[in-house]
């Protein structure tokens, strides 16, 4: 067995590439799970204000059939 190779990476600086690598992750994650939340309260909104029309809908249906029965 060789001792001299371990599976543990020696204590080292970051380069600059991974630094930016990094910085650049959380970035572009971070506007991500912006953009998902945002799509999330949009989809939210759209399903509310179709629920609200289709509600109206059904309203004016009945409505409208009823003065016909008269």
């Amino acid at each position: 067995m060789n001792l001299s190779i371990t599976p543990f990476a020696p204590n080292r600086k970051p380069t600059r590439a991974e630094i930016t690598d990094r910085a650049a992750r959380e970035i572009i994650n971070a506007k991500r799970d912006v953009k998902r939340q945002q799509t999330a309260r949009l989809r939210a909104a759209r399903l509310k204000r179709e629920a609200v029309e289709r509600s109206t809908q059904m309203k004016t249906a009945e409505s409208s059939q009823r003065e016909m029965a008269r």
